[in-house]
């Protein structure tokens, strides 16, 4: 049976998008329900490799100032780490989130908007998707006759031991999910490890100059917004410097691929080579969308995002942006809601 339910904003999404904003209009007394298809805030991160480490450091990723001395502030967290940090932040913070409710429809009804998850409805005045980057993992199409290799997505990849009935493995992509992904494969010593790449790899700085940069992030780019320099073009993460001497030892790259037939690749440099098992790095794409004032769906009044890249300036899906995002948005939100749809 479907449940009615009023709400004045509904949240879609426990990810730091959501819980940052969740928490930014719980202290401007505004009604709100954050909705969470998984059983727990911060899911996301707990699906991620085992291995994975957030690219830039604490200082770069706490949700609020007062949450910075709760690490080192030059601390890598692992994403399991995260994870924790999110849901404790959510619990100590009392937000009002409810698990397992997968959104399945959007749909405006006159002047609100109707959510249906699997067992709910939510009637809203407003609705913010923050379903963030790790929400729309891309793979490219690929033309395949007859038995593929075994296929997967970063997103779903855990450890190595997903992959130890297959010898022959082809990552595709050049950004640092993919060097993250050869690295590891590497050190097991059971694969032949090979690349797919439509153009040259970049990789990071040296070591040394990578650490300062991470280290005096914040610095940097508190230079442009003095300057009030608002940059939106997308700044993809190139393979860290790490994955270079893996590559030159145990990986042999490949072009495109140009079809796969039984197992078989065939790639635009001409080579043909069987492949047991295909990872994708390739990213992730959310669905174009068309905003005005950074946030707002130009087509659905009062339907508005957070979390996507290069909505706002180029941090946009970074937490250090979405944390800044968050505030920005929730002053829009307290402007396009009448007293009487705030919380007394």
């Amino acid at each position: 049976m479907e449940n009615s339910i009023n709400q004045k904003v509904v949240i879609i999404g426990a990810g730091p998008a959501g819980l940052i904003l969740g928490y930014y209009l719980s202290r401007h007394n505004v009604d709100y329900l954050i909705l969470e298809q998984n059983d727990k805030v911060g899911s996301s991160w707990t699906q991620m490799p085992d291995h994975l480490h957030l690219i830039s450091y604490w200082k770069s990723n706490f949700l609020l100032e007062e949450d910075l001395k709760l690490f080192d502030s030059n601390k890598t967290l692992t994403a399991k780490d995260y994870a924790l940090y999110l849901e404790n932040f959510s619990n100590s913070h009392h937000l009002k989130v409810k698990t397992r409710n997968n959104v399945l429809e959007i749909t405006k009804e006159n002047s609100h908007f109707v959510v249906r998850t699997h067992s709910d409805k939510y009637k809203a005045a407003l609705v913010v998707d923050c379903r963030g980057y790790f929400s729309f993992p891309y793979i490219p199409l690929l033309k395949i006759n007859g038995n593929a290799p075994f296929m997967m997505h970063f997103k779903d990849y855990k450890n190595c031991s997903q992959l130890n009935q297959h010898n022959k493995i082809l990552v595709i992509g050049k950004r640092l999910s993919a060097g993250q992904l050869l690295c590891e494969l590497a050190t097991t010593g059971k694969h032949q490890l090979f690349l797919s790449v439509r153009s040259p790899v970049r990789f990071s700085p040296p070591l040394f100059l990578l650490k300062h940069f991470l280290k005096h992030l914040n610095f940097y780019e508190g230079i442009i917004k003095k300057f009030n320099i608002r940059i939106k073009e997308a700044r993809e993460v190139p393979m860290h410097i790490n994955a270079k001497m893996v590559i030159k030892n145990h990986v042999k790259v490949l072009g495109d691929i140009v079809k796969i037939e039984n197992k078989k690749v065939h790639f635009t440099c001409g080579t043909i080579q069987e492949i047991d098992a295909i990872i994708f790095a390739t990213g992730f794409r959310p669905t174009a969308i068309h905003l005005r004032n950074d946030f707002e769906s130009s087509t659905v009044d009062g339907l508005y995002y957070l979390g996507r890249g290069t909505q706002r300036t180029f941090t946009s899906r970074f937490i250090r942006g979405i944390r800044e995002d968050a505030s920005v948005l929730g002053q829009l939100i307290l402007g396009r809601l009448p007293p009487n749809n705030k919380s007394q």
